[in-house]
């Protein structure tokens, strides 16, 4: 386990008590090259490193990932004091694409997480303060569900507390394989 991954899993685990550490703050790249910010739930990290997020088709995030599926993660831990920086590549995957991973990640939600998903198109008007419309069935997973893997490219890590601070930066070598470097924060 690469040693940021290590940093991470210590990271999750003291602030479990804590519901804010489980978002961080996803930047993509819109189609004028202006960056969007927006926080995600953290979903879990598979295997091979990649961050998993779900999210809905007929957002706007999902139209920037397929443009340009670069992206920064920016995930702060309070608690600790700490700070993960993660480019990535993501991978949009769509029950058409790999059912078995859409399903599985549909079916870790709640019942109110799942309502979110039918309350019609994000951003479009709502034209009254009535309660929303849900449409559809909870069992069956909707087209537009889909799950997010953000694939990491490197990491820069910042611990804030002491003086000096201290600061990481982690990175594949030409093998596949983890490096890691001390910085000067």
């Amino acid at each position: 386990m690469p040693q940021w991954r290590q940093g991470l899993t210590k990271s999750l685990h003291q602030t479990r008590s804590m519901p804010e550490s489980r978002y961080f703050q996803l930047a993509t790249v819109g189609e004028s090259g202006a960056p969007f910010c927006r926080t995600v739930v953290f979903r879990g990290i598979t295997n091979d490193d990649q961050l998993v997020v779900i999210s809905d088709t007929r957002s706007e995030k999902f139209d920037q990932l397929s443009q340009n599926a670069k992206a920064q993660v920016c995930w702060y831990f309070s608690k600790t004091r700490e700070q993960y920086r993660f480019s990535c590549n993501a991978t949009v995957m769509t029950a058409d694409d790999d059912y078995d991973l859409v399903k599985q990640q549909w079916d870790k939600l709640s019942d109110a997480g799942k309502k979110q998903f039918f309350w019609g198109e994000p951003g479009t008007p709502r034209n009254d303060g009535s309660a929303l419309h849900i449409e559809g069935d909870f069992k069956q997973v909707p087209s537009h569900f889909c799950t997010i893997l953000l694939a990491i490219q490197n990491v820069d890590y910042l611990n804030l507390r002491g003086n000096p601070q201290n600061r990481e930066w982690h990175e594949k070598d030409e093998n596949g394989n983890w490096v890691s470097q001390s910085l000067i924060p």
